[in-house]
């Protein structure tokens, strides 16, 4: 008697991850606002002025008022959607984000969301099998500076 075999096999599986590694969707621009970031200081009881107010933000070298880092949850909300049609298993997992800061956002500033596949592997444990996914969001500036870049880890099994 042969055993039943569902699904994809490994080399399958993994070929399919592999086909995944590249850039996603198009490039997606957004402003950073002022409203958008006094709403986010406020909901995380930040009330540092170079939040609100660009003169405190000069004072404190900044080019204008400082978006405070989480405004990067609402740009990978709004500009970053991708699905995949994983041919096994049968529920993605949130793993985990990675987060990297360089250039702070400044109001005004029109900020180009890039999001590619950068890492995908075929991983076995005790409960089997396990695709893993790491996605990357660059996060870049009208300038060209780079503001940050975020990493998600996802896992399908």
């Amino acid at each position: 008697m042969s055993a039943v075999v569902t699904g994809p096999s490994d080399a399958e599986a993994q070929a399919f991850l592999d086909s995944l590694i590249g850039p996603l969707g198009e490039d997606v621009t957004t402003l950073v606002e002022l409203g958008a970031v006094r709403r986010m200081a406020l909901c995380m009881d930040d009330f540092d002025p170079i939040h609100f107010d660009e003169a405190a933000a000069k004072a404190r070298g900044y080019r204008g008022v400082v978006a405070p880092w989480p405004l990067l949850w609402l740009y990978f909300f709004t500009c970053t959607i991708y699905e995949h049609d994983f041919p096994f298993g049968k529920a993605t997992v949130h793993g985990a984000d990675e987060y990297e800061f360089h250039e702070p956002m400044i109001v005004g500033d029109v900020i180009t969301v890039r999001t590619a596949m950068v890492d995908a592997k075929l991983k076995h444990g005790k409960s089997g099998r396990l695709g893993q996914v790491v996605s990357e969001r660059r996060f870049t500036n009208q300038r060209g500076e780079l503001c940050a870049v975020l990493r998600t880890i996802l896992f399908r099994r």
